[in-house]
């Protein structure tokens, strides 16, 4: 297992797909943990209480991670998921490293991202 602390938090909140990505989560190796994004304060006291250092989550909600990550002075990598109809807004990340991955992606795929990212 390469994730730093083998703990993957993933955002449920407007992801279709949330079942499936999360058995592609477990298939690559990695322990998950699901929240809910609303209401924001929920997801902040989510993050602050897990300590995950990888966070998977709708692109729409990288506002939110990125601003607690800043005022909890941790590094917190996101990779941001996204469907074929969104555009592609990459935020600025002082707290970590962030990815992006339109759908439709395999498990391979996801595995490598968050190699990648938890390096």
């Amino acid at each position: 297992m390469s994730a730093l602390n083998g703990k993957i938090l993933l955002i449920e909140d407007k992801l279709d797909n949330i079942f499936h990505i999360e058995n592609m989560i477990k298939e690559a190796g990695y322990e998950v943990f699901r929240a809910a994004g609303t209401p924001q304060e929920a997801l902040r006291m989510t993050i602050l209480m897990l300590q995950s250092t990888i966070i998977i989550a709708n692109d729409s909600l990288s506002n939110t991670i990125l601003s607690t990550a800043r005022e909890l002075n941790k590094e917190i990598s996101i990779i941001m998921l996204g469907t074929s109809d969104e555009t592609l807004l990459l935020p600025s990340s002082e707290a970590g490293k962030t990815a992006y991955l339109k759908a439709p992606f395999t498990t391979s795929v996801l595995k490598a991202v968050i190699d990648f990212i938890s390096r």
